[in-house]
């Protein structure tokens, strides 16, 4: 029953990750990591401010911070009554989407427990976000600040991002009888450095290839923040998530048809 609620916890533990990864970036300004934030909560049926929790847990404790308590345990917490803290939380609400109602706060509020159902009206906290300047009208240019143009990819300093990637290789007379086998070379750069950590040869391009190289970058060069992976299958994988989840190192994954932002590896294996 044990190993059963702790494969639960995990399960909601990964999600969660996988939603906050990629707002663990230092290089994304305040702009951007709400705009960020927003799009991740609408694509996930959760809220901004949930994702913010998540956030703040995960650095605080690590992967463990995300898992969830016991639902009963949960269930008995107390809810927040200090109409000034759910002021502040509708505040903050309305900052990461402007365009939200008084009736949308007050709904994630009481969805996330901050309120009972019923207790906050529309009109009282209307009128006090309205004096604390925070009326519709007052953040509309919340919503041009969220636009700005990416920064310069490239890391500042050593093992804080290490690209992965898989090449096709020669074919090689590996197999049975001298058969030829088609080869792949998975590699490991550091992006700031542009140096390859780690690179060999392997007859297929499975979960485990990527796993095999990232064990030997740990082995070599000690742990690293962030991974920088393609869409591949091997490169999405559950169990490799996990795994380096747990290491406290996070995953990007470079956008749909975007070579041009995975270049170099193919620069440093050439």
């Amino acid at each position: 029953m044990m190993t059963k609620n702790k494969d639960w916890q995990d399960e909601v533990a990964l999600q969660r990750y996988t939603m906050i990864t990629p707002l663990l970036s230092e290089d994304l300004d305040n702009a951007k990591r709400i705009a960020m934030r927003e799009k991740i909560a609408q694509d996930n049926l959760t809220t901004a401010r949930s994702l913010y929790r998540y956030k703040k847990a995960y650095r605080e404790n690590g992967f463990q911070g995300l898992r969830p308590t016991d639902r009963q345990k949960r269930r008995s917490q107390a809810l927040p009554e200090n109409f000034d803290e759910l002021l502040n939380e509708a505040i903050q609400l309305r900052r990461e989407v402007p365009e939200r109602s008084v009736e949308q706060l007050i709904l994630i509020l009481e969805m996330e427990g901050r309120v009972a159902p019923g207790v906050l009206k529309r009109s009282t906290l209307e009128r006090h976000l309205y004096n604390a300047g925070f009326g519709s009208e007052h953040l509309r240019t919340y919503k041009d600040a969220r636009e700005s143009s990416s920064k310069r990819f490239c890391k500042p300093h050593r093992m804080m991002l290490i690209q992965g990637d898989i090449k096709y290789g020669p074919l090689l007379p590996i197999g049975k009888r001298g058969a030829k086998v088609k080869t792949y070379l998975s590699s490991a750069i550091d992006d700031h450095s542009r140096f390859v950590i780690a690179s060999k040869f392997y007859a297929s391009q499975e979960e485990e290839v990527v796993e095999d190289t990232f064990r030997s970058v740990l082995l070599r060069a000690g742990a690293f923040d962030r991974c920088y992976f393609d869409n591949g299958s091997q490169y999405v994988a559950k169990q490799l998530k996990l795994s380096l989840a747990k290491l406290g190192i996070s995953i990007s994954h470079a956008p749909v048809r975007s070579g041009k932002s995975k270049g170099y590896d193919k620069i440093s294996i050439m």
